[in-house]
């Protein structure tokens, strides 16, 4: 296993794969600024095997673990492999596409050990115009709240299904003006994290205090979010599929599911 120290490395892993011709499957797309954090951080390191890279984000007591292989059957030698090198560590894997694209691989996975600790379905909604009414408790986050986000995140998500940022991550959203805030009485009482580009609004995390979830703070984030993104062409996120209670709810905010999972998949 080798400790990576630059983009370029990480690009070269990718490169070599397809450089082969024999197929290319992953579940790893390049982020430059994410994963030049954890280059910085020095939690990323590379493994390769016979035809796959493995590419790894180490955390004290679990690995993400994301891959660059030929074809499936390549990947089974490999991943067995990899597997049987790192028996007593935690390893989890995102495999992300539509339902046809993921399922053979989930049951490659779950042939070698595998379970499957969460999965999501992401939903989208197009844009639609609504009368924004102003609300004096939601503002943007500064650098001064992030230390309280980062904890409520730590505190309340899981991470071995969440992948919580950094707390630089987290400050780069603030700077970007990404961070929604609620308070009550002087608390944070919930918060509400997205990106944004020209075209799409993403949801990336959305949080209300226990202590609060009977004043609407949940939904006067989400209008926020909508006012923010009122200029998109789509808003989308994921959500546990057997949620049914916050996908009702979505379903009221004119959200659809998407053909197109995430199967967290986890070893020992």
């Amino acid at each position: 296993m080798e400790q990576v120290k630059s983009i370029e490395q990480m690009q070269q892993q990718s490169a070599e794969i397809r450089g082969m011709r024999r197929g290319f499957i992953t579940n790893f797309f390049l982020d430059p600024v994410k994963h030049g954090m954890w280059i910085e951080k020095g939690d990323c390191y590379v493994e390769r095997m016979e035809n796959t890279s493995f590419i790894i984000k180490k955390s004290s007591t679990f690995w993400n673990v994301f891959y660059c292989s030929t074809t499936l059957d390549d990947f089974s030698h490999d991943l067995s492999g990899f597997l049987a090198g790192h028996g007593g560590t935690t390893l989890m894997f995102d495999i992300v596409g539509r339902d046809v694209q993921c399922q053979p691989v989930v049951e490659l996975f779950q042939s070698k050990g595998c379970k499957v600790a969460t999965s999501l379905v992401r939903m989208t909604r197009m844009a639609e115009p609504f009368d924004y009414v102003p609300d004096a408790s939601i503002r943007k986050a500064t650098e001064v709240d992030i230390p309280q986000v980062s904890q409520l995140l730590h505190e309340y998500f899981n991470p071995q299904n969440e992948q919580i940022p950094y707390d630089e991550e987290l400050l780069d959203y603030a700077r970007q003006g990404h961070v929604l805030v609620c308070e009550e009485e002087g608390k944070m009482a919930g918060f509400l994290i997205y990106e944004l580009n020209a075209t799409t609004l993403y949801l990336r995390y959305w949080f209300t205090h226990p202590d609060y979830r009977d004043r609407k703070v949940g939904s006067r984030l989400l209008r926020r979010f909508f006012e923010e993104g009122k200029e998109t062409k789509r808003q989308l996120f994921w959500v546990i599929r057997t949620n049914e209670n916050a996908i009702k709810r979505y379903r009221h905010y004119g959200f659809a599911e998407e053909n197109m999972f995430d199967f967290v998949m986890q070893y020992n």
